[in-house]
C-alpha cells in the first residue's frame, strides 16, 4: 500500500512540477516558484521511498534503488541551486538538464513501482 501512494504522489506531484516548470520557462506564473519547489521535494520523497523498498524487498533491484536515491538527490539538489547556475544566455542548459532529471525522476519512480507490484505478486 506505501508503494501504491508513492506511486499516486510521484504522479501527481511529478505532472504537477512539470506543468509549472513548463509555464515558468515561457515566462507565465512566475509567483508559484516555491509550489514548484514544493511539488518537487514532493516527487523526489517519494521516488525515495520507493527506491528504499526496492532496496529491502524480496527480489528487488539494488540497481533501480541506487539510480533512484542518486537522481532524487541530483535533481534536488540543481532544482535548489539552479536560480544561481550559469546565470545569462545559457542557463536554458541547466533548466533543461533539471527538465531531463524531473523526467527521469517520474520514470525510474514508476519503474520502480511497477517491479515492485510484480515481485510481490508472484
Amino acid at each position: 500500500m506505501t508503494i501504491r501512494i508513492a506511486s499516486i504522489v510521484l504522479s501527481l506531484a511529478g505532472l504537477l512540477a512539470l506543468i509549472l516548470g513548463a509555464l515558468f520557462w515561457i515566462g507565465v506564473a512566475l509567483n508559484l516558484v516555491s509550489m514548484h519547489m514544493l511539488l518537487g521535494l514532493l516527487a523526489v520523497g517519494a521516488l525515495w521511498v520507493i527506491g528504499v523498498a526496492q532496496a529491502f524487498s524480496k527480489g528487488g533491484s539494488w540497481t533501480i534503488a541506487a539510480c533512484a536515491l542518486v537522481i532524487g538527490a541530483i535533481t534536488a539538489v540543481l532544482g535548489m541551486m539552479q536560480a544561481s547556475l550559469m546565470v545569462g544566455a545559457s542557463h536554458w542548459v541547466i533548466q533543461f538538464i533539471h527538465l531531463v532529471l524531473g523526467i527521469l525522476t517520474i520514470g525510474v519512480g514508476h519503474m520502480g513501482a511497477a517491479r515492485y507490484r510484480k515481485g510481490s505478486s508472484g
